[in-house]
């Protein structure tokens, strides 16, 4: 269970390093095609049509990341999530709870005072 968790989590983070990477790539890509000083109609047709394939992938990329989160969200609110997380929640809870009595019991002190 744990290597099929770890191998899922390291896909997910493959997926989102991948659309980062195409993101600062392709914003890259445009900012060196943008100037257009002296160039030839032609030269900055095809480096327009460049700039809106580099756009296009970079909506791609960010969508892509949009449809992750959304997907993690839908998986963290209907408890997909934090499987191994819950198997240390009773000590968690247990320690909450020692930490609720002390500070009530010092907030009965100080207010008593």
């Amino acid at each position: 269970m744990d290597q099929t968790v770890n191998q899922r989590t390291l896909l997910l983070i493959d997926r989102v390093s991948n659309d980062i990477l195409t993101l600062n790539k392709r914003f890259e890509n445009i900012i060196t095609l943008a100037p257009i000083d002296g160039k030839d109609k032609n030269v900055t047709a095809s480096e327009v049509f460049q700039i809106e394939v580099h756009a296009t992938a970079m909506i791609r990329a960010a969508e892509d990341l949009l449809a992750l989160t959304r997907s993690l969200k839908e998986a963290w609110l209907f408890g997909q999530l934090g499987t191994t997380v819950n198997a240390e929640r009773p000590g968690t809870d247990a320690n909450a709870k020692e930490v609720s009595q002390a500070l009530l019991a010092w907030y009965k002190k100080s207010v008593s005072t």
